[in-house]
This record gives structure tokens, C-alpha cells and sequence, in this order.
């Protein structure tokens, strides 16, 4: 067996003094591991400043100061990190007792593990749930295409991080989900493992980015993906996600070849699938004209059977028909029932 990591736990805070001393808390009461709190604070006003000066003697570093937003804070802290293993769990969120052992425990009996992952509880104001879905590292394909980002409860080796450049800035939404895309490209699903285990609380609350900002999380999606498609000449796929979502600019993207176009062009396909391939609105009607156009059916290979169908259903939503002949279509069929 190697030895136990120390783990770094990275908190970002803008404006949650409600939240934030229950999250220091959760991460002081670890026991059964090496753990160092690091806590960046984006200058708020609401208090916060006096929640950490309260608990500053527990921290291994701290700041209250304006900063480039939650992806700038993350990258600040990473810098100040001196563990071999970290996560970040933002200041409305918190770790579950016992937690950091657990994970502890995870790396120090396989040295080559890369991402450990564990299962969420999802609170809101009606009380506390278990988020059942899990990566499965043995599913390459649904790991790529669509996997299960338990942000706060997914623990990653330092090094890693710091190899593939920490976060994007310019990302608000989908900074995690941009370094889970990095760490896959270069080293694959080999040394990551999932458990079922209840890890870390994440908050639902009428003020969270996941709460209210479904559109921004789905843009910054499609741009990552779209200059994946444009890095691997696929053009005519980058252009079926242009349609629905204006490419975001100043974005680092996803550094990617030509030898990862199949699995690129499977992301991007499943992203318009999930997301327009059940046509409502006037975008999804020209992403999906666009995305028949673009790949053919043999290069696809879909993560379950709820995509196939749904890309076979596009056939009969959309061929032949124009916007205006396809709303007609589905106006007389609903006024026939």
C-alpha cells in the first residue's frame, strides 16, 4: 500500500456568508485524512470576509478580493495548493462526514489512480436526495459523451491538473466538465474509479448557477465542442452546433487531433441528440437539418438505445420539410387526436 495523500480542498465563495461556515466545517471535521482548506473569497460584501477570518487559523491559505470569477479563483488556489490530490467544493456545498478517509483510503491503495469519484447528495428545500447516477470507467464511449460529473465529490490528482493547465477563466459554467474532457484526451478512463459512496452535499437553491443558468451551461457545452469539431476538420458538425448555440469566443478549448475525430464527432452528435434531436423550436429544427447533413449514420455509435431511436425518429420529423411545412405537419397531427 502507498501512502496517504494530503488532500486539498479548494473552496470558492462570492456572496454566500449563509453557506460558507457550514462548508469550512464540513471540511475541519475530516477525520482519517491529511486535508488542507484553501478558501477564495471574490471580495464579497455580505460578510463573508468575517465567516473566514473566524476560521482562518483551520486554513491553509486564504483571500477576500476581487477576482476574474469562479474559474480565476479556482486556478488561484490551485496555485497555493500543496496536497497531491484535491477537489473543490464550492462554499454552498459541503464534504459528508467522513468523506476525505474514504478517499484517502482510494489513492493510498492504488498509486497510479488518477480521478476517484463518489456519489452526491442533492439538497434543496425540501430535503435530501441521493444522485444515483455514476461514471462507470469501464464504458469508454459514455465517459467521453456523456459523463456524470459529481463536481464535489470527483477527486483528482494534482499533478494531472496542473499537466493539462488547471481551469479555463473564461469558463463560468463548465469549467469541470472542460477539465474532465482534458484529463480523458490525455489519459484515457485506465486509472479512474467510481464507487458508490456518498461523498459530498451539492445545494439546489433559487440563487445557484445550476438553478438558473441552463442556457449558459449548454452554450459554453457547444463551444467546446465546436472547436473540438473545427480542430479535427469537421466543419459541417461544428456548423449543426453553431446553428443551435453561437460560439463563445476567447475559450482555450480542448487541445484534440485528427486521431480523436470518431470520438469527437460522437460527442458532438450525442450533445445535439440530447439536447435539439426532440425538434420544438425553429434552432432545433435547423440544428437537426444541419447534423443529417453532416455525419452519416455508419460513423455514429450512440451511448444507449434512447439516442439511436432518436436519431432514426429525425427522419421522419424532418425529411423533405421545411420550418413552416414541419410546424404545419405537427399542428394538423395534434389537431387530429
Amino acid at each position: 500500500m502507498s501512502k496517504h495523500p494530503r488532500i486539498s480542498i479548494l473552496t470558492p465563495s462570492f456572496q454566500q456568508a449563509t453557506y460558507l461556515e457550514e462548508c469550512i466545517l464540513s471540511v475541519r471535521q475530516q477525520v482519517g485524512a491529511e486535508v488542507e482548506h484553501i478558501v477564495m473569497d471574490g471580495g464579497s460584501t455580505d460578510g463573508s470576509k468575517a465567516v473566514i477570518q473566524k476560521h482562518a487559523a483551520g486554513l491553509q491559505w486564504w483571500c477576500s478580493e476581487p477576482d476574474g470569477g469562479q474559474s480565476a479563483s479556482i486556478n488561484k488556489g490551485l496555485a497555493h495548493a500543496t496536497g497531491e490530490v484535491f477537489t473543490w467544493v464550492n462554499s454552498d456545498d459541503a464534504l459528508l462526514p467522513g468523506a476525505l478517509a474514504k478517499v484517502s483510503e482510494a489513492f493510498a491503495k492504488d498509486p497510479d489512480l488518477l480521478v476517484f469519484g463518489g456519489r452526491l447528495i442533492f439538497r434543496d428545500a425540501t430535503g435530501d436526495r441521493t444522485f444515483e447516477p455514476l461514471n462507470d470507467a469501464s464504458d469508454e464511449l459514455r465517459s467521453f459523451c456523456d459523463p456524470v460529473i459529481n463536481q464535489p465529490a470527483t477527486f483528482i490528482k494534482v499533478d494531472a491538473v496542473r499537466a493539462v493547465g488547471g481551469v479555463d477563466p473564461a469558463l463560468r459554467y463548465v469549467m469541470d466538465v472542460e477539465l474532465w474532457w482534458r484529463l480523458m484526451f490525455r489519459y484515457g478512463v485506465k486509472h479512474m474509479r467510481f464507487e458508490p459512496v456518498e461523498l459530498a452535499m451539492f445545494r439546489l437553491h433559487a440563487t445557484s448557477k445550476t438553478t438558473t443558468a441552463h442556457a449558459g451551461f449548454l452554450d459554453e457545452l457547444a463551444s467546446l465542442l465546436h472547436g473540438m469539431c473545427m480542430a479535427t476538420g469537421q466543419a459541417a458538425l461544428a456548423l449543426a452546433l453553431a446553428v443551435a448555440h453561437k460560439p463563445i469566443e476567447g475559450l482555450r478549448g480542448v487541445p484534440v487531433g485528427e486521431e480523436q475525430a470518431a470520438m469527437v464527432r460522437n460527442m458532438a452528435v450525442h450533445f445535439l441528440l440530447k439536447w435539439h434531436g426532440q425538434v420544438h423550436r425553429r434552432e432545433d429544427f435547423a440544428a437537426m437539418k444541419a447534423l443529417k447533413r453532416a455525419v452519416r449514420p455508419s460513423d455514429l455509435r450512440f451511448v444507449n438505445e434512447a439516442m439511436a431511436a432518436r436519431w432514426v425518429a429525425l427522419d421522419k420529423q424532418i425529411a423533405g420539410s421545411t420550418w413552416f411545412t414541419f410546424r404545419l405537419r405537427r399542428k394538423l397531427k395534434h389537431m387530429g387526436r
